[in-house]
Protein backbone atom coordinates (compact mmCIF):
# COMPACT_ATOMS: atom_id res chain seq x y z
CA UNK A 1 0.00 0.00 0.00
CA UNK A 2 1.25 3.61 -0.60
CA UNK A 3 -0.09 6.66 1.19
CA UNK A 4 -0.24 9.55 -1.08
CA UNK A 5 -0.60 13.06 0.75
CA UNK A 6 -2.60 15.95 -1.12
CA UNK A 7 -2.10 19.66 0.22
CA UNK A 8 -5.54 21.30 0.18
CA UNK A 9 -7.58 24.30 0.90
CA UNK A 10 -10.71 24.16 0.39
CA UNK A 11 -11.47 21.13 -2.66
CA UNK A 12 -8.13 22.32 -4.25
CA UNK A 13 -4.89 22.02 -4.24
CA UNK A 14 -3.21 24.58 -2.01
CA UNK A 15 -0.75 27.90 -3.37
CA UNK A 16 1.47 26.97 -0.60
CA UNK A 17 2.70 23.49 1.02
CA UNK A 18 3.33 25.13 4.56
CA UNK A 19 -0.14 27.09 4.78
CA UNK A 20 -2.42 24.67 3.41
CA UNK A 21 -5.54 23.64 5.86
CA UNK A 22 -5.28 20.15 5.64
CA UNK A 23 -4.09 16.79 3.72
CA UNK A 24 -6.00 14.13 2.06
CA UNK A 25 -4.11 11.07 2.43
CA UNK A 26 -5.36 8.69 0.43
CA UNK A 27 -4.58 4.91 1.03
CA UNK A 28 -3.56 3.36 -2.61
CA UNK A 29 -3.41 -0.21 -3.57
CA UNK A 30 -2.81 -1.51 -7.16
CA UNK A 31 -3.96 2.14 -8.68
CA UNK A 32 -7.19 1.63 -6.60
CA UNK A 33 -7.86 4.19 -3.76
CA UNK A 34 -9.06 1.95 -0.64
CA UNK A 35 -9.59 4.75 1.68
CA UNK A 36 -8.86 8.45 2.83
CA UNK A 37 -8.11 9.92 5.57
CA UNK A 38 -8.06 13.96 6.46
CA UNK A 39 -5.32 15.16 8.14
CA UNK A 40 -5.33 19.14 9.65
CA UNK A 41 -1.89 20.75 9.00
CA UNK A 42 -0.69 21.54 12.23
CA UNK A 43 0.63 24.71 13.28
CA UNK A 44 3.36 26.30 10.52
CA UNK A 45 6.65 25.56 12.21
CA UNK A 46 9.90 25.65 10.00
CA UNK A 47 11.00 22.28 9.27
CA UNK A 48 7.90 20.07 10.99
CA UNK A 49 5.48 19.27 8.29
CA UNK A 50 8.19 16.54 6.45
CA UNK A 51 8.60 14.51 9.60
CA UNK A 52 4.99 15.07 10.51
CA UNK A 53 4.04 13.68 7.14
CA UNK A 54 6.25 10.62 7.00
CA UNK A 55 5.17 9.80 11.08
CA UNK A 56 1.39 9.29 9.45
CA UNK A 57 3.24 7.06 6.70
CA UNK A 58 3.14 9.01 3.54
CA UNK A 59 5.16 8.12 1.29
CA UNK A 60 4.13 10.49 -1.81
CA UNK A 61 3.32 14.59 -1.46
CA UNK A 62 1.14 16.53 -4.43
CA UNK A 63 0.99 20.01 -3.42
CA UNK A 64 1.09 23.67 -5.15
CA UNK A 65 4.24 25.53 -4.62
CA UNK A 66 6.69 24.23 -1.85
CA UNK A 67 10.31 25.72 -1.13
CA UNK A 68 13.58 24.02 -1.78
CA UNK A 69 14.22 23.62 2.01
CA UNK A 70 11.13 21.43 1.97
CA UNK A 71 11.24 19.74 -0.69
CA UNK A 72 15.29 18.39 -0.04
CA UNK A 73 13.97 17.12 3.25
CA UNK A 74 10.82 15.06 2.29
CA UNK A 75 12.86 13.52 -0.38
CA UNK A 76 15.82 12.92 2.66
CA UNK A 77 12.94 11.32 3.93
CA UNK A 78 11.92 8.69 1.29
CA UNK A 79 8.96 10.88 0.24
CA UNK A 80 8.16 11.79 -3.36
CA UNK A 81 7.17 15.60 -4.29
CA UNK A 82 4.73 16.66 -7.03
CA UNK A 83 5.21 20.15 -6.95
CA UNK A 84 3.75 22.95 -9.12
CA UNK A 85 0.10 21.51 -8.49
CA UNK A 86 -3.05 23.28 -9.26
CA UNK A 87 -6.21 21.71 -9.32
CA UNK A 88 -9.22 19.84 -7.64
CA UNK A 89 -7.76 17.17 -5.57
CA UNK A 90 -10.42 14.96 -7.14
CA UNK A 91 -9.09 15.43 -10.59
CA UNK A 92 -5.50 15.70 -9.25
CA UNK A 93 -5.79 11.77 -7.64
CA UNK A 94 -7.24 10.61 -10.53
CA UNK A 95 -4.30 11.47 -12.86
CA UNK A 96 -1.77 10.62 -10.13
CA UNK A 97 -3.49 7.00 -10.50
CA UNK A 98 -3.32 7.42 -14.20
CA UNK A 99 0.05 7.63 -14.72
CA UNK A 100 -0.64 11.44 -15.86
CA UNK A 101 0.44 14.08 -12.82
CA UNK A 102 3.48 16.03 -13.92
CA UNK A 103 5.63 17.51 -11.31
CA UNK A 104 7.37 21.17 -12.11
CA UNK A 105 10.52 22.34 -11.20
CA UNK A 106 9.42 25.29 -10.10
CA UNK A 107 10.53 26.13 -6.69
CA UNK A 108 8.50 28.51 -4.29
CA UNK A 109 10.92 31.80 -3.41
CA UNK A 110 8.07 33.40 -1.47
CA UNK A 111 9.48 32.98 1.74
CA UNK A 112 13.63 31.94 1.01
CA UNK A 113 15.00 33.99 3.81
CA UNK A 114 11.74 34.47 5.47
CA UNK A 115 13.82 32.76 8.80
CA UNK A 116 17.18 34.85 8.57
Amino acid sequence: MKKVAIATSGNMISNHFGHCEYFIVYDIEDKTITGSTIIKNPPHQKGYLPNYLKQEGVDVLITGNIGEMAVKMLEDLGIEVYRGINDQATEVIARYLEGTLVSSDVICREHMNHHD
